[in-house]
């Protein structure tokens, strides 16, 4: 399992390594390296569940575009306070068999008690974006599986879409 935990970390770690710079800066680059270390054991999902990550809300994609998101994951209710090393949600891609993890999400809720600066919350040096829709402000690092249109952009064309019921 170990060794398994170990391949998986140095496989991620290369694959972001070879991402376009565009994709993340140098000090970004950094903290996401961190980041993994830091969610690595969430590779197994009943780890994240034991450490009281549940599952949240529907698989997301966007049709229009072809790519994923995938199945949140999160700890919730999440607070005012954004720790990097602990992510409030995780991402995994859906497989037939169970589900993979590809990204982290961070959230803050869009009350203005918590945050009250007309900027949006930033984190790696860069902003989180407003979801009205579910009240929040949202931020992904897609530390675990390349995404070729940003590294904190919301969907992947590299990710599965989500399963449609029969």
């Amino acid at each position: 399992m170990k060794a398994r935990v170990v391949a998986a970390t140095l496989g991620a770690a290369l694959a972001l390594a070879v991402l376009p710079a565009v994709s993340a800066g140098a000090t970004d680059r950094a903290m996401l390296a961190q980041v993994r270390q830091a969610t690595v054991q969430f590779h197994d999902l009943q780890t994240a569940i034991d450490a009281g990550y549940a599952q949240f809300l529907p698989c997301f994609d966007d049709a229009a575009s072809s790519s994923g998101m995938g199945q949140h994951f999160a700890m919730l209710p999440p607070d005012d306070t954004i720790d990097a090393l602990h992510p409030e949600v995780l991402v995994y891609e859906p497989h037939n068999d169970g589900y993979k993890l590809v990204a982290v999400e961070y959230v803050l809720p869009q009350n203005e008690d918590l945050w009250t600066d007309e900027n949006p919350p930033t984190l790696f040096g860069e902003p989180f974006h407003r979801n009205n829709d579910l009240g929040i402000w949202a931020f992904h690092a897609w530390i675990w599986r390349g995404n070729p249109t940003g590294v904190h952009e919301d969907f992947s064309p590299t990710v599965r879409m989500c399963p449609t019921a029969s």
